[in-house]
């Protein structure tokens, strides 16, 4: 899957603890959150989860704030976003 259509870009997002992985063509402006929120239901094929209990990693690092562009933290076509539920390993920050 090449660059289909200028300024998209293919996004690989995968849930490592599941084995599941999906692939999109995606605008460069995607929101991180909306790429994890379309990531949940086309692999869990359901829309019941909640997206905020889960997180998203990009390089290796939690993305600090989804409501960022794919292009804003650097995405590159072909790239990998994790999509990752919070547990007892990965706690939700302190919001208190």
């Amino acid at each position: 899957m090449s660059e289909a259509v200028a300024g998209t870009i293919t996004v690989r997002l995968v849930m490592p603890d599941r084995w599941l992985e999906h692939i999109a063509e995606l605008p460069t402006q995607t929101t991180v959150e909306d790429a994890k929120q379309m990531g949940l239901r086309a692999m869990l094929l359901r829309e019941t989860d909640d997206p905020a209990d889960y997180y998203v990693e990009y390089a290796e690092r939690k993305v600090p704030d989804e409501a960022a562009s794919l292009g804003a933290i650097g995405f590159r076509s072909r790239d990998i976003l994790c999509i990752r539920a919070y547990d007892l390993g990965h706690y939700r920050a302190f919001e208190g």
